[in-house]
């Protein structure tokens, strides 16, 4: 009897728990569609990371780098041509500018503009400018030139009255030489400033004319004038002078050997100024200029033949 009470209190006993245990029983976690990270056992869904799993990286930058053209070349040379800076007019020359011809003419851009009512520096080849203020009156004896050469411009021809003498000429060593006759063309007398063949012309690349000779061979002043420049700082022109004879023409005797005179002095027609020579030059020889406003002229309309 007392082993049945027992029993039966075990059974009563298990029944107790296991109703205790589906009294307090909690229910179950909800769960989560989508897909796990098996490695990391964090969610990765597509609203989350609409890049994907793995990180964003933006795509390389695949445009080619900008590379600028090559520059052209416009071919443009600037004149600094020999310029008489007492005069009262220039004609615009090719490779002019407003800046070098107030540069060459030591006068303000500013005052350029003003005296020709130029806009935007704006100028044509062959145009007449004032380099001076109206009213003015060049002084006496009293020229000074830059010396810088350019390409030739060439012009209409100068009207002329030719007469002609036989000359000598007495050189600042004393001795005595002839070039032939004396032409006088717009009020200068002009003669050949040496004795010689011609061995290249005016035209083309040559500004002037190229005289050969024998080295020391006499160099003379072509007209009378005043030195304004004796010197080779100019490169193809060796040892050069320039005299300017008045307020529109000027000459230049380069590729000497030796220079007798200096800058300033006063010359006269026929006076020897140097001896032949080939500086910067391939031969003897003497390359001679003549310039009208600063722009090269063909000699042969001035000189004798």
């Amino acid at each position: 009897m007392l082993k049945k009470s027992v029993n039966r209190s075990g059974w009563c006993l298990l029944v107790l728990a296991l109703s205790a245990c589906t009294l307090f029983k909690q229910p179950a976690a909800p769960t989560e569609t989508g897909s796990s990270d098996v490695t990391t056992g964090t969610a990765a869904t597509t609203a989350d990371n609409p890049y994907g799993a793995a990180p964003y990286t933006p795509p390389a930058n695949t445009a080619p780098a900008y590379i600028p053209a090559a520059g052209t070349s416009t071919g443009y040379v600037g004149n600094y041509s020999p310029v008489d800076i007492n005069a009262a007019t220039h004609t615009v020359q090719r490779g002019d500018t407003v800046y070098n011809i107030s540069k060459r003419y030591q006068i303000t851009q500013d005052n350029l503009r003003s005296w020709n009512n130029i806009i935007e520096n704006e100028i044509k080849v062959g145009q007449v400018l004032r380099v001076k203020p109206a009213g003015y009156v060049a002084p006496a004896g009293n020229t000074t030139t830059t010396t810088t050469v350019t390409a030739p411009v060439q012009t209409p021809k100068t009207t002329t009255t030719t007469s002609t003498t036989t000359t000598a000429t007495t050189t600042s060593t004393g001795k005595t030489g002839s070039t032939g006759g004396v032409r006088s063309v717009s009020g200068v007398e002009w003669q050949r400033p040496t004795s010689g063949n011609i061995l290249q012309g005016y035209g083309g690349s040559s500004k002037g004319i190229d005289y050969g000779g024998n080295a020391g061979q006499p160099i003379l002043a072509a007209a009378s004038g005043k030195v304004v420049y004796a010197g080779n700082g100019l490169r193809g022109y060796g040892n050069l002078i320039i005299v300017q004879h008045n307020q529109t023409y000027l000459t230049a005797y380069g590729n000497n050997q030796n220079i007798l005179v200096k800058e300033g002095q006063q010359v006269k027609r026929g006076q020897q100024i140097a001896t032949m020579g080939n500086t910067d030059a391939k031969r003897t020889q003497l390359h001679f200029e003549l310039r009208e406003n600063g722009q090269p002229q063909d000699p042969n309309r001035f000189l004798p033949m």
